[in-house]
């Protein structure tokens, strides 16, 4: 079949024929072209976008490996951590991930602050908000690892120290925070001073100090809510819980705590597949019933990393650990929360400090379940001995799931995530480290 062109174009052929179309190459554009205020908010959303990018991943580990969700997946590191085993190895993309979030957010301030000079420093939202990441990604590390590599007073965007206890990425944390407290202050931003008040007091929880932890959270209301951003635009932005359980079956809700409420618990709403028919019967493992969670019912949905009711629940806490412990504030706050929500079941009551401790390990459970906090409640309780939680009956091993029976030797689960093997395998002041496993 042939074609012709028209005369008309035939003849337009012909006058571009006389026209250059030659290209100057610029040139690589230079990184110091990018010191100049206009690049700033660029700069502030790449931090929130690697947070987002690993936030979700660090809760898609705790998840798997804590009472939070039942492995259900074909994955090799699922069926590590659905008995309690997370090897170094099998964590370099979410160790990575975190410290290049923190890298990039406090390297990011300090290339503001001291590589463009025409920008209005304090009392910039965009700085605040630049603390928060550097302070949230800090927090992340401390209560999820085992270890940091970086000391509480390194300088910005300093690393590749020798192992630190969480309590360094806790005070790291704390100091970012409050300089987010002070920027969002002058700015006069009250979501971006909330979400650092908010974040300081998860912080104290890490370290042990209840009264300013409470200083803290009686600062941010109950209806608070800050999260951490998702997109369906594309792999790297998209929630990465959604696309385990939504693209694929590698968790289930089956056999957890949020499993016997029915209907769920409107903190953790689930879909019984098996029931429903609205997906597949099994896991991906082809064993495992699959329940599919509905929290996070969208590719593009966002993952709380600070909100009030938590704080609510920090309060009650320490009530239950005052020195005369105020069973009856704890349980006024915990019903506060379960108000909140929506819950349509009565009020929690307690008539003995034990009853009420349990109360509130199921209902921090529940308020931030799949939001990768479990582990550091596991943890520091089992590490205060407080065998009458099931949260720690489970992390020793009393509580198997179903199919999840452990030999003695296997009983007592991971607490927290270790070094990666290739931080240890690249960094100098850790070989030989007893905190690297390799």
């Amino acid at each position: 079949r042939r074609f012709r062109l028209s005369p008309l174009f035939a003849l337009g052929v012909v006058g571009l024929a006389a026209c250059s179309f030659d290209v100057d190459n610029p040139g690589a554009i230079l990184e110091s072209d990018l010191n100049t205020p206009e690049a700033v908010n660029a700069l502030v959303t790449g931090m929130s976008s690697d947070f987002s990018e690993e936030y979700d991943g660090v809760a898609f580990i705790v998840a798997r490996a804590t009472d939070d969700m039942a492995g259900s997946g074909s994955y090799n590191t699922t069926n590590f951590f659905r008995v309690g085993i997370i090897n170094a190895e099998d964590i370099d993309g979410e160790w990575e991930g975190i410290q290049r979030a923190r890298w990039v957010a406090e390297d990011g301030i300090r290339r503001i602050r001291d590589d463009i000079p025409d920008f209005t420093f304090d009392g910039s939202d965009l700085v605040a908000r630049a603390y928060l990441f550097a302070g949230l990604a800090n927090r992340v590390v401390g209560e999820s690892f085992c270890f940091g590599v970086v000391s509480a007073d390194a300088l910005l965007g300093g690393g590749n120290e020798e192992a630190k206890p969480p309590s360094e990425s806790f005070q790291r944390a704390l100091n970012m925070l409050q300089q987010a407290v002070t920027q969002a202050t002058a700015a006069g931003d009250d979501d971006l001073l909330m979400a650092a008040h908010g974040g300081r007091a998860q912080a104290y929880v890490g370290l042990g100090d209840w009264t300013n932890a409470v200083a803290e959270a009686q600062l941010v209301p109950t209806d608070f809510v800050y999260e951490a951003i998702y997109s369906g635009n594309s792999g790297r932005e998209e929630n990465e819980i959604w696309d385990e359980t939504h693209n694929r079956q590698e968790m289930s809700v089956y056999d957890t705590y949020m499993s016997t409420f029915d209907p769920p618990d409107p903190r953790a709403l689930y879909n019984n597949c098996p029931v429903t028919g609205d997906c597949n019967d099994a896991g991906s493992d082809g064993i495992t019933e699959y329940w599919r969670q509905e929290k996070y019912d969208d590719r593009g949905s966002n993952m709380t990393v600070v909100k009030g009711t938590e704080m609510r629940l920090i309060e009650a806490e320490a009530a239950l650990r005052a020195a005369t412990p105020d069973i009856a504030t704890a349980m006024a706050k915990i019903n506060e929360v379960r108000q909140f929500y929506g819950v349509t079941l009565p009020d929690l009551t307690a008539a003995t400090l034990d009853e009420a401790w349990i109360h509130l390990d199921h209902e921090r459970h529940l308020t931030l379940w799949l939001e990768g906090r479990r582990m550091h409640d596991l943890r520091r309780w089992d590490e205060e001995d407080l065998s009458i939680l099931p949260g720690v009956r489970y992390l020793r091993g009393q509580l198997p799931l179903a199919d999840d029976d452990l030999p003695p030797e296997l009983a007592k689960r991971a607490s927290c995530i270790p070094i990666s093997f290739s931080e240890c395998l690249s960094n100098v002041n850790l070989q030989g480290s007893s905190a690297c496993s390799i």
